[in-house]
Order: structure tokens, then C-alpha cells, then sequence
């Protein structure tokens, strides 16, 4: 219990013993009646809906509004390109596999070596085959690493605007709140004239 905690309570007690529970209890009931009917504003709240305070909370609310926006326009420009970049590697995909089906189909092949373009790769066992499909899609699986690539930072930059997109929202929160309480003071306020 804190100092003047302590104080109350023993002020109470002194006043309780000198007129009674049910005086003290009167006279409580006497004064917190006449606060209710006067509306009568604690001095701690009149801080809070002076002017300034409340063109304050209103820019405050202006300012998150606009920061929302802000961010929540970046987060969409993150993904606009995100789809292009999907099909794209859709695509590139599907080309490597018919590049590749066509060069073995088409390769002269023994069952040992396989010609293909007039150079001959070694055909005789399942890496000799990996590694042959992968040199005839060479450059396009050059290409789809690199639509991967950004795909990947596209993946960052979204993870980073919706961190602070939330951020945001999570700040504005802030001033929305005080906003409440000061609409809530001013129409008890109002209640009371």
C-alpha cells in the first residue's frame, strides 16, 4: 500500500470512529451525488480535452489514415508483379521439359551416347541422363533461376510491407483509443448540463 493510500485509509478510519460508518456513509453519498448531477470533471481530464489536445488527436488520426494508405498501396504494389513472375515460371517450366523430351527423342542415340547438335553426351546411366537434359535446358533453366530469384525477394518485400503495414495499424490503434476516451468524456460531459 503506497503512502497515501495508507493515509486515506487512516483518515477514513479517524473520521469513521469520531461520526459513525453510517454519517461517513451519508456524507460519501451526499458528495458523490452532487459530483454526478454537476458533471464535474476530475482535474487530471481536463488536460486531455483541452484544444490542443483534441486538434492533436485529430491529426494524429489524420496522419494514420494516411500512413494506412501509404502502406497498405505498397503491399499491393509488391504483388501486382507477383503473378506475372508465377506464370512466367510456369512457363519456363513447361519449356524445359518439352526441350528436354525433344532432345531425347530426337538424339541419335545407342543407348550409351546420345548425339545431339552434333556433340555426343554420355547416355548410359540415370546421371548421364540428368546431366545431359540438364545441359540441352541450360539456358532457360538459367532463365527460370532467375524469375525464382525474384520471386524470392518479391516474397521478402511482402513480408516487409505487411510488417509494416501492421505496424501501422498497430500505431493508430494508439490514437484511436484516445480518440474514445475523449469522446466518451465530452458526451458524458454533455449528459450532465
Amino acid at each position: 500500500m503506497s503512502e497515501n493510500a495508507a493515509k486515506v485509509k487512516t483518515t477514513l478510519e479517524q473520521l469513521q470512529a469520531t461520526y459513525g460508518a453510517e454519517t461517513l456513509k451519508a456524507v460519501a453519498e451526499s458528495m458523490l451525488g452532487q459530483l454526478q448531477t454537476t458533471r464535474q470533471l476530475p482535474a487530471e481530464f481536463y488536460r486531455m480535452l483541452s484544444p490542443e489536445q483534441i486538434e492533436a488527436t485529430a491529426y494524429a488520426l489524420d496522419s494514420s489514415l494516411d500512413d494506412i494508405i501509404a502502406k497498405g498501396q505498397a503491399r499491393e504494389d509488391v504483388y501486382k508483379n507477383r503473378g506475372e513472375l508465377v506464370r512466367k515460371r510456369i512457363a519456363l517450366e513447361n519449356e524445359i521439359k518439352t526441350i528436354e523430351a525433344e532432345a531425347i527423342i530426337n538424339g541419335n542415340s545407342d543407348g550409351k551416347v546420345i548425339t545431339w547438335e552434333d556433340q555426343k553426351y554420355p547416355f548410359n546411366n540415370d546421371l548421364a541422363r540428368d546431366a545431359f537434359r540438364r545441359t540441352v535446358s541450360r539456358d532457360k533453366r538459367k532463365e527460370l533461376a532467375e524469375v525464382e530469384g525474384e520471386i524470392a525477394a518479391l516474397e521478402f518485400e511482402s513480408f516487409k510491407a505487411r510488417d509494416g503495414w501492421e505496424t501501422v495499424i498497430q500505431a493508430s490503434e494508439s490514437a484511436r483509443m484516445k480518440a474514445r476516451v475523449q469522446a466518451h468524456l465530452l458526451e458524458w460531459l454533455s449528459k450532465g448540463q
